[in-house]
């Protein structure tokens, strides 16, 4: 059948059309309905893979982010899986490899699952790095880690036995028993409680949790099994939310002391009614900004310093060279004197 060539113009324009919707940056992002957030900017693409996208942790450093890429003339896409589900982090990923990103970072669920899609990644000639969360034993080029492992370890558990007055028995929620930050943090914080306070007991074991619903449960069966319970700590940012609501529900406000890894916003509401003694993190939009400045250098094919001046934060960022990581400072510690000046 012959087609007159208006008909084919119109056709051509109809498939750019489709396509240019179907890219990036439209609205629902590389990993459709659970991905967020568009492209934001002009330049070379830049991607950040979250744990989970729809929390204030997340928002806050896609917030920082963005305003680095915006100084750094690059664009800037967050994505993540919509739950904390590693096989949806991982297509993600692997969608955003396969639309020409130069660089991604990604705070890896599994950092198994992630690490033969990360060294498939670099063979394409993909930057990637990790940042919030490592996979040690992948090809990432660099860590941004927010603190180190043991600074936040210790930290959380000097905020607890404070609360809970030196004894007692508490317990730990942890993430997926597979995350590696998780086990990492939770691993100091039994070191500073065997080392330093030998009067505290921990009861129940780890406790793994993969949302805010699965940590209330197991927040409520530990106060049951534990009548004498003094004390949690919530590891994820997902966990917080639900294991002070728990000991909200319980009427031990006050009695069972809750610490963890909370953003502001997350943990705001528990730490003025009384709920939460504080929460310990960092400030999340300057470790976006970091990110972001991380994956700048790299692109530029510039070296890292042993102490590296970045645009936005108040002090150097230490580099160690044997475990290519950026460690952005010391842990924050939010109560309730300080928690309502931060916005993430």
């Amino acid at each position: 059948m012959k087609i007159s060539k208006p008909l084919v113009v119109l056709i051509a324009l109809l498939i750019a059309v489709l396509s240019a919707c179907s890219s990036v940056g439209g609205g629902s992002g590389p990993g459709g309905p659970s991905g967020a957030g568009g492209a934001s900017g002009a330049g070379t693409k830049v991607a950040f893979v979250s744990q989970v996208e729809g929390i204030p942790y997340f928002a806050g450093f896609k917030a920082g982010a963005e305003q680095a890429a915006q100084q750094l003339g690059l664009s800037y896409t967050q994505a993540g899986p919509a739950t904390a589900d590693s096989t949806e982090q991982l297509r993600i990923f692997n969608s955003l490899v396969s639309q020409g990103y130069q660089a991604i970072a990604i705070s890896p669920l599994d950092p198994n699952s992630m690490n033969p899609a990360i060294a498939a990644a670099r063979k394409q000639g993909v930057h990637v790095i990790t940042a919030d969360a490592d996979a040690p034993g992948s090809e990432r080029e660099v860590f941004v880690q927010q603190a180190t492992d043991q600074d936040l370890g210790f930290a959380a558990m000097d905020q607890l036995a404070q609360a809970m007055g030196g004894s007692g028995q508490y317990g730990i929620i942890s993430g997926a028993p597979d995350t590696q930050t998780f086990n990492s943090w939770s691993h100091f914080i039994q070191l500073r409680q065997q080392t330093k306070y030998p009067n505290i007991q921990l009861v129940g074991g780890l406790r793994y949790t993969a949302s805010t619903a699965q940590a209330l449960q197991e927040a409520q069966n530990l106060i049951t099994a534990y009548p004498g319970l003094k004390g949690i700590i919530a590891v994820p940012s997902t966990a917080v939310p639900g294991v002070a609501q728990a000991v909200r529900n319980a009427g031990k406000t006050g009695q069972v002391a809750v610490t963890g890894f909370g953003s502001p916003k997350t943990a705001a509401q528990f730490v003025d009614s009384g709920v939460m003694a504080s929460t310990v993190l960092w400030d999340v939009p300057k470790l976006g900004q970091l990110t972001v400045w991380a994956m700048k250098q790299i692109l530029d094919g510039k070296s890292f310093a042993q102490e590296n001046p970045v645009s936005g934060l108040d002090q150097p960022v230490r580099f160690d060279a044997a475990s290519r990581t950026l460690v952005m400072g010391p842990p924050t510690v939010f109560t309730k004197a300080n928690i309502g000046n931060y916005n993430f």
